[in-house]
């Protein structure tokens, strides 16, 4: 397509229902087990094809806009996967939290290469986008592929699975972000694999029960986040006063998610965090992570 050609895409956040480290790998990253579950909460991004270079604008000043960037990493990840003589524009509107273990970046990235796929008139296919996505990020992958699903080795082994289908989510995020690098660094790795293989395929069965129960799960990065930062040890406290279906740390934090039947009940409890200085949001299960829209 021309130079000047646009479009937009909405990149939404995930929640991890389930997240086990099982081990350290010899290429230095992380075994997974995981349970994604795409929520309604997105960045917007705009795509204009160029006959430049890549140039990346944003709207969160706290983000580096900059060559260190996921979507300008996905960006020229992509142009030297395709071999494209184009450039392209991104501009991004930030609504996820940086630093939050919900996936913004992860998620951004996705988006710039899903869009400038389709600006080129689809060029690759899924699974060639999914192995450029891998280069740039562990989680990038399942933002490519759209719905719920369980990961497994760094989270780029997916598997489609029945989501939440209803509930309110009460997203809550201290005014601390938590590296991803410094949590991995700092988790406790319990070697006992088939266990939580019981307790994910134990969870997988519940959600189909959603909201006629309560569901047990597992983060592996919830001890080390409720140590060393204590507002995420007080938010999670709060939830599970209430009672939720379902409550965890998001990720690698420090974003804590409570899942309710209602959103009436989510709103009751978002009022007791008031005044705190949290980032709180209400939010809905979605079926997917991406989605092309015209921007204005």
């Amino acid at each position: 397509m021309a130079a000047g050609t646009t479009t937009g895409i909405r990149c939404n956040a995930k929640i991890n229902l389930f997240l086990a480290v099982t081990g350290k790998r010899v290429d230095g990253f992380h075994d997974i087990l995981t349970f994604f579950q795409p929520v309604s909460l997105y960045d917007e991004l705009k795509l204009e094809l160029t006959s430049g270079q890549i140039e990346l604008t944003g709207d969160a000043p706290e983000i580096p806009w900059d060559e260190s960037n996921l979507c300008f990493k996905a960006a020229l990840e992509f142009i030297s996967a395709t071999g494209c003589d184009r450039g392209v524009r991104i501009t991004v509107r930030k609504n996820i939290p940086h630093g939050a273990g919900l996936g913004g970046g992860s998620s951004d990235a996705a988006g710039v290469l899903t869009g400038m796929n389709h600006l080129l008139g689809m060029p690759i296919g899924a699974e060639i986008l999914e192995d450029i996505a891998l280069k740039i990020g562990s989680d990038v992958p399942f933002f490519i592929g759209g719905g719920p699903a369980v990961g497994r080795g760094r989270g780029e082994l997916l598997k489609e699975t029945e989501g939440l289908s209803s509930g309110a989510v009460l997203i809550v995020k201290p005014d601390v972000p938590i590296s991803t690098k410094t949590a991995y660094d700092n988790v406790k790795i319990l070697l006992t694999r088939d266990s939580h293989e019981d307790r994910l395929n134990c969870l997988l069965e519940q959600v189909k029960d959603f909201p006629d129960m309560m569901c047990e799960t597992f983060n592996s990065f919830e001890s080390y986040a409720v140590e060393q930062y204590p507002a995420v040890e007080k938010i999670l406290a709060v939830f599970r006063h209430e009672e939720p279906v379902l409550s965890l740390l998001s990720g690698s934090g420090s974003a804590c998610f409570a899942v309710f039947g209602s959103e009436g009940r989510a709103i009751e409890v978002e009022r007791l965090f008031e005044g705190q200085g949290h980032f709180t949001r209400i939010v809905q299960p979605v079926d997917r992570t991406l989605e092309l829209f015209q921007w204005k």
